[in-house]
């Protein structure tokens, strides 16, 4: 409902007509480009959890990780914040427990968090200072606490071993220690690749927005572009996700970042619902068709545990 909420909203704001037109002038050959590039998104996204994951269990396919991600892409499509591709993710890859498969996803997800608030604030500043009617106080503010909070953010990204202890300290369950315990097994250096690769990623499908908002609109500038872009998904980050698949979300701050860039509204949203369709829903339906394959093998499993043993207990799917 918030979903349909929000993009309702933002189409009577920008104005049905007017991305109707903007979609029947758009370029094909931006918006295919775009596409050619979901490979290499979702390829950078699998490599980056196969590493965290060979360090637990070494015996792991490349493969096999990459099927893991893609079926967790429809259950996180379906939930806020995404939260159905940790399911997704440990009902696939039984080689690690459980809570280690969400104890990786989750330091994926930050790492991808703090790349977003990074870049983002790098190009806050020239934004406030190239365009001094939206500066003000607020803004100033957001500056500030972006900057301490990011900043606190990455120290705990590229030392694990801190990011334990303080999570343990916030949160001193056992089952919650036994689960972040797993950061135990991870370095400065395998925390230092991640992020690394997280940057690569980044710019991946930032330069992917930035070709889907050509499509829509030839004439803006690759630099004005890629600021915009880089302000949309820091708007995106530190807002939270209460929508699926950030839907309504990542539009209204195309729709106002990018205008300020001097891209139309109805492009800004064309791009922006064009790059959800690239990234998030086409590696979706993908997912989709691995799921029926988790079930039955998930069923075959339980059945061959119960003809061994009454005692063993069973893979619940619900």
């Amino acid at each position: 409902m918030l979903t349909c909420a929000a993009l309702a909203a933002l189409v009577y704001v920008v104005e049905w007509g007017s991305i109707l037109d903007a979609a029947r002038e758009a370029r094909p050959a931006w918006a295919l480009a775009t596409l050619l590039l979901v490979p290499i998104n979702v390829g950078l996204e699998a490599f980056r959890w196969h590493r965290l994951v060979k360090r637990l269990a070494p015996n792991v396919q490349f493969k096999k990780s990459l099927a893991a991600v893609l079926s967790g892409y429809p259950l996180g499509l379906l939930t806020p914040g995404r939260v159905g591709d940790y399911v997704g993710r440990a009902l696939y890859l039984r080689d690690i427990s459980s809570g280690a498969s969400a104890t990786l996803t989750f330091a994926e997800r930050i790492a991808t968090l703090a790349c977003c608030l990074v870049f983002g604030l790098v190009a806050l500043p020239y934004f406030l200072l190239t365009h001094t009617d939206v500066a003000s106080v607020a803004w100033m503010t957001v500056l500030v606490l972006g900057f301490l909070f990011t900043g606190f953010l990455l120290v705990l990204l590229l030392h694990p071993s801190l990011a334990r202890s303080l999570l343990e300290t916030v949160l001193p369950f056992r089952r919650i220690k036994q689960i972040f315990g797993v950061l135990n097994r991870f370095s400065v250096r395998d925390a230092t690749e991640l992020f690394a690769l997280s940057i690569v990623r980044y710019a991946v499908f930032s330069t992917q927005f930035v070709l889907m908002v050509h499509a829509f609109q030839v004439d803006v500038s690759w630099p004005a572009a890629f600021i915009g872009v880089v302000l949309v998904f820091f708007a995106k980050s530190a807002i939270p996700s209460i929508t699926l698949g950030d839907l309504g979300i990542r539009e209204s701050a195309a729709v106002f970042f990018l205008g300020v860039f001097g891209v139309a509204e109805a492009a800004a949203f064309n791009a922006s619902l064009g790059v959800f369709a690239a990234n998030i829903l086409l590696p979706a339906l993908v997912g989709l068709t691995l799921l029926p394959r988790l079930r039955l093998r998930s069923s075959s499993e339980r059945g061959a545990n119960q003809n061994e043993s009454a005692a063993t207990q069973p893979v619940v799917l619900s």
